[in-house]
């Protein structure tokens, strides 16, 4: 699998774990907050997993500007990529 399967796969087992959303209902294009119904504790909580699980770091400004499931999907690749590089 690739990484952004495998963090797309992650993404979307933390939604449906923390907010009880539809896994066939998740896209790159949902907005987190209108559409799956997350609140800034459970993006904070998800973006620490993310950063746990992956051994990243992403900044709160980086973090505040997240609306939707694939800008968290691209700031977690990005991350990983520069990571890989360094």
């Amino acid at each position: 699998m690739s990484l952004r399967t495998d963090l797309y796969a992650d993404i979307t087992g933390f939604l449906v774990a923390k907010c009880d959303a539809d896994p066939e209902e998740i896209s790159a294009e949902s907005d987190l907050y209108n559409d799956i119904g997350i609140d800034s504790l459970d993006l904070i909580a998800m973006t620490q997993s993310l950063q746990g699980a992956y051994g990243i770091s992403m900044d709160d400004e980086r973090i505040g500007g997240i609306r939707t499931v694939g800008d968290i999907l691209d700031l977690a690749v990005s991350k990983i990529e520069i990571k890989a590089t360094a």
